[in-house]
């Protein structure tokens, strides 16, 4: 059997473990969710909900995001934006919703919306620990990519960062993410492709993330192979 046929049954083993492991993210309509886990966030409700929700993996999760109250001043709409926050927490089968300072006035929401007090609460309505940074940019910039923005400062070892499992370096000891090395791997009698090598690294991940019984279950599948 091919390694990378191998791997993905494995992975399949482990993702069926955590089959109904999963925790949801209420995202009221005045917080922009701009990125989860270094990816554009897909979130589900209706064109004109007040909330929207995202299913986000157990464990370990980073989320950028920002919130832009909206104030009717005469016929007109205006928003006050904050800081582009980037934040990390551990959670478990929970539902989790943002904790946000409400603000009476557009004049208010601009004097006090930077730094942002904002939590956010388990189903308990207890707030969860959880680490935050401002996501800076350099200058102004239209159509910012958030994604590769938290994966930049991920490598880079922010605060609120996570790690990063497939990060190369240039001649310039820049980091450097999404390049498709051609080379391949020597493992002895056989030799492993960057697509397997990726696989096994996505494994490893997963694994590292996985419960004790769920490791025991994995460990199990393993032996019988």
């Amino acid at each position: 059997m091919q390694l990378s046929l191998k791997v993905a049954m494995a992975l399949s083993v482990l993702a069926s473990t955590n089959l109904y492991a999963a925790t949801t993210l209420v995202v009221p309509e005045d917080v922009k969710l701009l990125a989860v886990n270094m990816e554009k966030p897909k979130l589900e409700g209706g064109l004109f909900s007040d909330e929207k929700t995202i299913e986000i993996p157990d464990g370990t999760n980073q989320i950028v995001f920002k919130y832009q109250p909206e104030f009717e001043i005469g016929d007109n709409i205006k928003g006050v934006y904050g800081d582009v926050i980037i934040a990390k927490f551990d959670v478990k089968n929970e539902e989790l919703k943002f904790e946000l300072p409400e603000f009476k006035t557009y004049r208010q929401a601009e004097t006090n919306i930077s730094p942002l007090d904002w939590q956010l609460l388990d189903s308990k309505d207890q707030p969860i620990d959880l680490i935050e940074d401002v996501l800076e940019s350099d200058g102004v910039q239209i159509g910012r990519n958030y994604s590769q923005e938290a994966r930049n400062y991920n490598i880079a070892g922010g605060v609120a960062g996570v790690a990063v499992t497939y990060v190369t370096v240039n001649q310039h000891n820049q980091a450097v993410t999404e390049v498709e090395p051609k080379a391949v791997v020597s493992t002895g009698a056989k030799s492993v492709g960057t697509q397997d090598s990726q696989m096994v690294d996505l494994l490893k991940t997963m694994y590292e993330k996985a419960t004790p019984q769920e490791k025991e279950i994995f460990r199990k599948w393993v032996a019988q192979q």
